[in-house]
């Protein structure tokens, strides 16, 4: 299976060189049993994520791999706090940053975590940064109110310092445009400075690079790298990108049909997956250095042997 990983080894073996593990051994976040219960129709619904148990411990980096639709957005949203609120959608489980229960928490108690514990970067920046506003005020609004200045919010020295730390060299420049003015690559940008402008203890990055060009991506995902590297901070990196999981994650966790199916140091399951879904989900990985190998997908054979060991509860 070593083979069929390609460069993911190398890029896992820099990420194990570079970073220091895990700087705390009690888990800042812990989620346990985590079930969700989706509408589909006026009376139906879909369990999209079952039993899903994972931790992320303080300077952590965590990364929950899947095809699409295999839950992990939706397990990443129940984390957040940030879940349609809707009567017929049903979070059950357990939910806990720093020991405090949020499964059932009112509305203010999610506000709390998400301006002080957690920062959120999405795949669409364009959906979550506001038209009408400079991004610099938007930058300044996750800022601690404390170390705003009294200047105009666009010109905030604050918001431009996150702005930079987030890798804009012109932040002064920028802060003071609006969303369409910027390229797609630093709107991602932005999202990342609103993100750590509050020195969240945890960010949770959601395929934030999924409308880039392959080359903005990867200037992108070495800012978030090194933002992170810089703050100490944790993150959860949901992707279906296994070659940016491995460069940038300690832990992985595998999703299929909304189940944890196999997790561990990304190294270890990397080199040698035990589960089935796993190991396919590595054969559909081509190295750009692949020559005349034919991209490979799960059979329907195979995935159904998976769909009966997902179902028996089969240990990962």
């Amino acid at each position: 299976m070593t083979a069929a990983i390609g460069n993911l080894d190398v890029q896992q073996q820099a990420r194990e060189d570079a970073a220091p593990p895990a700087s705390d051994s009690s888990a800042f976040l812990t989620v346990t049993d985590l079930e969700v219960h989706l509408p589909t129709g006026p009376r139906k619904e879909i369990r999209a994520v079952h039993s899903v148990s994972l931790e992320v411990h303080r300077g952590e980096r965590v990364g929950v791999v899947g095809e699409s639709g295999s839950g992990k957005s939706v397990t990443g949203r129940a984390i957040a706090g940030l879940l349609p609120t809707n009567p017929r959608v049903r979070v059950a489980g357990s939910i806990r940053f720093d020991g405090r229960e949020m499964v059932g928490a009112p509305a203010r108690a999610w506000d709390q975590i998400r301006s002080r514990s957690v920062g959120m970067i999405f795949q669409d920046p364009l959906t979550f940064l506001n038209p009408v506003m400079k991004v610099g005020a938007q930058v300044r609004e996750a800022v601690d109110p404390a170390a705003r200045s009294g200047r105009d919010a666009s010109g905030d020295p604050e918001a431009i310092r996150f702005l930079q730390l987030a890798g804009l060299a012109d932040a002064a420049e920028l802060a003071r445009r609006f969303p369409h003015e910027l390229s797609g690559g630093q709107r991602q940008r932005v999202l990342i400075a609103i993100a750590i402008a509050k020195q969240p203890d945890l960010i949770l990055a959601d395929e934030p690079t999924t409308a880039l060009d392959a080359t903005v991506q990867r200037k992108v995902l070495r800012t978030l790298d090194e933002t992170v590297a810089k703050l100490g901070t944790s993150l959860i990196l949901i992707s279906h990108d296994l070659a940016v999981v491995a460069s940038m994650t300690d832990t992985i966790y595998v999703m299929y049909a909304g189940r944890i199916v196999e997790s561990g140091p990304t190294r270890r399951v990397l080199e040698s997956p035990q589960h089935l879904y796993t190991q396919a989900l590595l054969r559909s990985v081509r190295s750009l250095t692949d020559e005349g190998v034919d991209l490979w997908s799960i059979p329907p054979e195979m995935r159904r042997e998976i769909d009966e060991l997902v179902q028996s509860g089969a240990p990962s």
